[in-house]
């Protein structure tokens, strides 16, 4: 046997004897470590951490070096050691772990708020009844699949009432005792990759959850409401500057609305849509300021086809002049703490905008804006043996963000295949039926949306949180299918307006082991003379062990 050979067999050996801290581990989006290292930097009076998330092992590493541990407090040194312990923690090559969790959900309107959409506390937050995370971890390379036993948020509508809300009381078992009928979702694993980093950088293949921008009501490029990213992307960092690539795959138009294409097993996967961006952050004024850029096309094909002269990370996609194939979409972000624990941010995404008043004061033809922007300011400020955190935050949306026919330059027909969007789809099974969950890849509520959302919590590490807060919106008539028009510059909210308001508070505490938690929310909307309101409860308990 070569001596080459024999050398790397041990090597392997070595690896999976041992425990390694591998630099390319991947934490779950939910993961404490995200909010935790916000905390600390803000308090620090720095400015936020990289908000293109997750992080890696080595990446917390990195960030955490920015920390001057001489200036902690007691509290910001416990966050700092849970950090660190976090980021150093010694893997098994190959690991099984296990989280159960039982949640109960009351509410009191059982004949209006019966849809997932109806719930502040809905399906992304819900958790599974039963979740196994498999690891490995060989050093530069990596893997995550979490197995889950959750309820489904797809099929017909009296079984998604049952699950959401035509009942008072439910749960997160997804069985039903009364009928027998199962809600299991057959559709996992939801969290699937492989992934290769070292000290500077990583990149990931696979399905994970992905966030980009510092907003707590979304993020205008990628939100975290998506289930999942069938995507390869790449990271990576060194003093004062981040750079990503990213590549996500997603249903094209024509498969989702096909109606000749079986609606079994069967149903082919037809076209191509892909989203590709590249992301720039900076750090300037003393680490006081955080710059972000970013630039991403949706590209599809009806035919499946790419041509590789669009897969380029640093192109300025714009300048593709691809119309029929590709829709732009550019955004920049700002965040500066101005004092410790104070911080104000700003995201600002264009999705489409008529230059100059040539176009705008046309009789016909007129392309309607596509713009967003938010304005926010957050506070995290230590006290006693806790932590004091709020936010204010304050978004507008443009009625067609997101919104394109396919040429962008006719208006859309009714037929939602003739689109090239920023609305996604996860293919899902349910009883040998294919459904498209579809949802805005960016901000959460889409266009034509005015949102105002605040809250106010004290934290204690390891120990209890309880927060207050509060959320308004004005939603005007555009949704994820509707078609877009020219000259309908209206602004948001167009159309008969809705009104949602929510008011509520949450809690919970760590006892070992154990995550104990609770909510209650009031929430209300209004169309028109119609008016519908809801009290909604939700008791949790998790046990978590390795």
């Amino acid at each position: 046997m070569p001596k080459r050979l024999v050398l790397a067999l041990l090597m392997l050996l070595l690896c999976l004897s041992v425990g390694l801290a591998s630099p390319s581990d991947v934490f779950p989006l939910s993961h404490s470590a995200h909010q935790q290292l916000s905390t600390l930097y803000l308090s620090q009076g720095l400015a936020l951490p990289s908000t293109a998330l997750p992080y890696t092992r080595a990446e917390l590493t990195f960030l955490l070096s920015r920390i001057n541990i001489e200036d902690l407090s007691l509290v910001e040194n416990q966050i700092y050691e849970l950090l660190a312990e976090e980021a150093t923690r010694e893997m098994p090559a190959f690991s099984i772990g296990s989280e159960i969790s039982y949640e109960t959900y009351i509410h009191s309107n059982t004949n209006d708020f019966t849809t997932e959409d109806d719930w502040v506390y809905s399906y992304q937050q819900r958790k599974p009844l039963l979740t196994v995370p498999i690891e490995i971890s060989l050093g530069a390379v990596t893997g995550a699949i979490d197995f889950t036993l959750v309820s489904r948020n797809v099929g017909d509508a009296d079984s998604i009432a049952l699950l959401y809300g035509k009942r008072n009381l439910s749960s997160n078992i997804p069985y039903d005792f009364s009928t027998g009928e199962q809600y299991l979702d057959s559709n996992i694993p939801y969290r699937a990759f492989l992934a290769s980093g070292g000290a500077n950088w990583v990149v990931q293949v696979g399905r994970d959850r992905l966030s980009w921008g510092p907003g707590v009501s979304g993020n205008f490029v990628i939100g975290d409401q998506l289930q999942y990213h069938n995507m390869a992307r790449l990271s990576t960092y060194k003093d004062s500057f981040k750079y990503s690539f990213l590549v996500s795959f997603f249903p094209h138009p024509n498969e989702i609305y096909d109606t000749s294409l079986p609606d079994s097993q069967a149903r082919p996967i037809t076209g191509l849509k892909m989203f590709m961006a590249h992301r720039f952050e900076w750090r300037l004024f003393s680490d006081r300021v955080n710059l972000v850029l970013s630039e991403g096309i949706m590209y599809q094909d009806g035919g499946g086809n790419l041509d590789l002269r669009i897969v380029n990370p640093m192109m300025l996609y714009h300048n593709y002049y691809l119309r029929s194939q590709a829709n732009s979409l550019a955004s920049l972000e700002l965040d500066y703490t101005f004092q410790k624990g104070l911080n104000i941010y700003t995201q600002f995404a264009v999705d489409e905008l008529a230059f100059g008043g040539t176009e705008w004061n046309l009789e016909s033809g007129r392309h309607p804006n596509g713009l967003a922007i938010m304005l926010g300011g957050r506070m995290e400020k230590p006290l006693r043996n806790g932590v004091l955190r709020g936010h204010l935050e304050g978004v507008y949306t443009d009625p067609y963000l997101y919104l394109r026919s396919l040429d962008g330059n006719t208006s859309q027909s009714n037929d939602s295949a003739d689109s090239l969007n920023y609305v996604v789809g996860l293919r899902k099974w349910y009883s040998d039926h294919i459904e498209y969950d579809q949802t805005y890849l960016g901000y959460r509520y889409g266009g034509d949306a005015i949102v105002l959302s605040t809250s106010l919590g004290y934290y204690i590490p390891n120990s209890w949180y309880i927060r207050g807060r509060f959320f308004g919106m004005l939603h005007g008539e555009k949704s994820v299918e509707n078609p877009w028009k020219l000259d309908d510059i209206e602004p948001a909210p167009s159309g008969i307006t809705s009104t949602y308001v929510q008011l509520g508070v949450s809690a919970g505490t760590f006892l070992g082991a154990w995550n104990v938690y609770g909510s209650f929310d009031f929430l209300s909307t209004a169309n028109n003379a119609d008016y519908d309101f809801d009290f909604q409860l939700v008791f949790g308990a998790t046990y978590s062990w390795e």
